[in-house]
């Protein structure tokens, strides 16, 4: 679901990049409100845990892979304040330091990837639990929901855009059943990934978990972000064996037609550094680095928010 540079005009681009940037704004606003001590931590290897996903691309089809977004994962574990923010420092990292996402579409995919991403999971995740009560079972049966959601109307929401600011002509009725049937698929995997995860935290420190209402404090706090540090480290050791294959906007940009432009790379590019031969290596190091660097933001972003040295 990262847009490149070339598929949206410079209009639509600049209009949901001042989207973006009034909601986000709205959110840090409230953030030194939101961040308690145990969260500052917590929030940086949420992001790092979701970028590392978002690096692990799953076959859905013949040709066709996908990855987790992480918006539905990040409100059910963070809330949706803090979840936003966690996501959009991932995309905004992965676009400067990786070119993954288009520069000029930084805007278009901050607002797909996590703020609709962050929105849908947390509404669904809400309306979910009204309905069926609070139970851990419910949390856990809602997150796959929630997670599937939060991709299609992600992909839909692309479809609008291109729509109104597409810069090429496209069957739009086409498209955007392409679209919503590609990435109900990848919806499903991003809803068992996150139910999963949900899973885990909640048999860990169940506390840890916004959208819990039965907390349970029972456990060390210590030993959960030691599982945290395991899992992306295990993680992280998976991201060269991710599927090759186009990801579900990929696929379908391929199908129809789109046009991408040459955009400007900053540092490094498509998750690699040049300089080292090893594909294997290579990819691991790119990981560490984005992973390092999401996380350092992350907690020294909510840290000087929350007032801490």
């Amino acid at each position: 679901m990262h847009v490149p540079d070339g598929f949206i005009n410079a209009q639509v681009s600049v209009a949901t990049g001042v989207i973006s940037l009034g909601t986000l704004w709205a959110y840090v606003r409230n953030a030194k409100n939101l961040v308690a001590d145990k969260l500052i931590a917590l929030t940086g290897m949420m992001s790092a845990l979701i970028f590392v996903l978002q690096m692990i691309n799953f076959p859905i089809a013949a040709g066709t892979s996908g990855h987790l977004l992480g918006g539905a994962l990040a409100v059910i574990v963070l809330g949706p304040s803090l979840g936003i923010i966690c996501i959009s420092i991932v995309v905004v990292i992965q676009s400067l330091l990786f070119a993954d996402g288009g520069l000029s579409a930084l805007g278009v995919n901050v607002l797909n990837m996590a703020i609709i991403t962050s929105l849908t999971g947390w509404l669904t995740i809400t309306f979910w639990k009204k309905i069926f009560g609070d139970s851990q079972f419910t949390l856990i049966s809602g997150s796959v929901i929630a997670g599937l959601l939060s991709v299609v109307f992600s992909s839909i929401a692309f479809v609008m855009e291109y729509a109104i600011g597409g810069t090429v002509s496209v069957p739009l009725g086409s498209v955007l059943i392409a679209m919503i049937s590609t990435h109900l698929f990848i919806g499903l995997g991003e809803g068992i990934i996150t139910a999963l995860i949900i899973s885990l935290l909640l048999r860990v420190r169940s506390d840890l978990v916004y959208a819990n209402t039965k907390k349970n404090k029972s456990n060390n706090l210590s030993t959960s972000y030691g599982i945290f540090i395991v899992l992306i480290l295990s993680l992280t050791l998976v991201t060269p064996y991710a599927s090759s294959s186009p990801d579900g906007l990929e696929s379908v940009a391929s199908n129809f037609g789109f046009e991408e432009t040459d955009g400007v790379v900053l540092l490094l590019e498509d998750y690699g550094i040049s300089s080292v031969n090893n594909n294997f290596v290579s990819t691991i190091l790119s990981a560490l680095l984005g992973v390092l660097s999401i996380a350092g933001l992350s907690t020294l972003f909510f840290r000087k928010k929350s007032g801490k040295n």
